[in-house]
């Protein structure tokens, strides 16, 4: 578990952190998306010296930095890390506010202040005053208008830095929802299944209407893993994740739950009808087979063990899961290859 990472810069530190977080990309030669930025931003700003010693191996490894260098250490430091990319957004937030803020306040003020001087000088050229004040004053609303051009455009350049902005809290909200994903497999992982079967259950309790779980192993996988490698082993979990997605629909939800089981959550579906779809996926798996494109070996015929159990009002989470497991276990325990309810 990381530690949770909190940002307390004051507005110039943190727009410092942002120059330089985007400086560092540029001469390191590293593309600009959410998770370079995220870390540019930790490295720059010092918090975790541990990061900064790995990046500064890399660096000094490789030039330019490779993207699969990068996406490991990137997984290895931040993936999943919530509170890290809240503080993220929090941080911008924080930066552009406090720019805008600044900007519009002084540009009110320096207009005000021409508009002051203006009504000035109408007032010492209605009543004959002497031509140096005049000219003085006039040489300081000129100042003042230039003054008030320059913030202008700096105003425009804020505008430019907000849209970039914007678009990188909208990549930054596509990395919280791709750390709800499983790298391998594709389909959700652990993390999501334990907020959405939440969910589930406060919905299921709200309707009254049914809610089944499936928790699914495939059979000897670690035999199968020591045999053949951890790369076919790979192999074996996506092709079951395939196969248990082109069973289910609609609100069905699939996650891999860890190592080679993986869980269903099955809204609106009694405990028969539950039992009748893992029956259906567990044929579907054993019915192919997996073989090596380029060597042509067969690896045989996968099998899974399915428990099925139907959420009780008074379930928690991990009461229901409980269930399931108990399920599970039964169905190896009559020989694996089979379907079990409790």
């Amino acid at each position: 578990m990381k530690d949770k990472i909190t940002y307390s810069d004051d507005i110039n530190k943190s727009s410092e952190y942002f120059r330089l977080a985007i400086s560092l990309l540029s001469k390191q030669k590293m593309s600009v998306n959410p998770h370079n930025y995220q870390m540019g931003y930790e490295y720059v700003s010092g918090r975790n010296q541990l990061f900064n010693d790995d990046l500064d191996r890399l660096i000094k490894q490789s030039d330019p930095l490779e993207e699969n260098q990068l996406r490991v250490l990137y997984q290895h430091y931040f993936l999943q890390d919530e509170a890290f990319l809240e503080a993220m957004r929090q941080e911008l937030r924080h930066v552009i506010s406090k720019l805008l803020e600044e900007f519009g306040y002084s540009g009110k003020q320096l207009s005000n202040y021409t508009q002051t001087l203006h009504q000035f000088v109408d007032i010492l050229d209605s009543q004959g005053s002497s031509s140096d004040m005049f000219e003085e004053t006039q040489k300081v609303i000129e100042e003042t208008n230039s003054l008030e051009k320059a913030q202008q455009g700096l105003k425009l350049q804020v505008v430019d830095i907000i849209a970039e902005v914007d678009a990188l809290r909208e990549e930054l909200q596509q990395v919280k929802e791709e750390s709800k994903i499983d790298a391998l497999t594709g389909i959700a992982n652990r993390k999501a299944f334990d907020m959405e079967l939440e969910h589930s259950i406060l919905a299921a309790r709200e309707t009254r209407k049914p809610l089944c779980l499936l928790l699914l192993d495939i059979d000897h996988f670690k035999r199968f893993n020591d045999t053949y490698g951890h790369l076919i082993g790979d192999k074996v979990l996506r092709y079951v994740a395939a196969s248990f997605k082109r069973n289910i629909k609609g609100n069905d939800f699939l996650a891999r739950f860890g190592g080679e089981e993986f869980v269903i959550i099955l809204p609106s579906t009694s405990i028969n009808g539950a039992m009748i779809l893992a029956e259906q996926i567990r044929e579907d798996v054993s019915s192919g087979k997996l073989t090596g494109r380029e060597t042509d070996t067969s690896y045989g015929k996968m099998m899974i063990s399915i428990g099925v159990t139907q959420f009780r009002v008074s379930d928690l989470p991990d009461e229901l899961i409980a269930r399931a497991d108990k399920a599970l276990y039964l169905a190896k325990e009559r020989g694996r290859n089979r379907v079990e309810k409790l």
